[in-house]
């Protein structure tokens, strides 16, 4: 398989550029989420998206965070065991499963400091209006061509977890 080289001066490569010290960013975020609270950057966005709803489902808590059931079910497995967020039946209907910050979700996510999206937003807020709703609309338009229905599969290159970090499970 060829690699495309990008050049250093052009659009395309001062763009990768940037993005992959974006990437970096949120590396590094993680990683000190996970070495100093034993937290993942999923795992606290899950707490704060309960924390903003109160009350979730399964499936609306994976579409609003757009990942698969399966990824955000092994997450919140992973909260629960530790005590973070709780699961019910539903009075109305037994079927459903309603999700919830527990007390000790919620402790956690108050010692935590600002999420890598407040550094973000404040980030992005320097820049001028325009700028910001150009740049929103191109970054939209580069992540449809990340899509799944749209890239090729890679799983089967992929030999390893993601991380290089220990996994946090029981």
């Amino acid at each position: 398989m060829q690699h495309a080289v990008l050049p250093e001066e052009g659009s395309d490569g001062r763009g990768y550029h940037a993005l992959r010290r974006i990437t970096r960013a949120l590396d590094v975020h993680s990683r000190k989420l996970h070495r100093e609270w034993k937290i993942t950057s999923p795992q606290l966005l899950c707490l704060h998206t309960l924390q903003k709803e109160s009350v979730h489902t399964l499936s609306l808590l994976a579409a609003e965070l757009q990942l698969s059931l399966s990824t955000v079910n092994g997450i919140l497995d992973r909260l629960e065991a530790r005590g973070l967020v709780s699961r019910s039946r539903s009075l109305e209907d037994q079927r459903k499963v309603l999700l919830g910050i527990t007390p000790a979700g919620q402790a956690l996510i108050d010692s935590v400091p600002e999420l890598m999206r407040d550094s973000y937003l404040r980030a992005f807020g320097r820049m001028p209006a325009d700028e910001q709703m150009l740049l929103s609309e191109l970054l939209v338009k580069l992540a449809r061509h990340f899509d799944p229905e749209i890239t090729p599969a890679y799983h089967d290159l992929i030999t390893g977890p993601a991380t290089d970090y220990p996994e946090d499970r029981p």
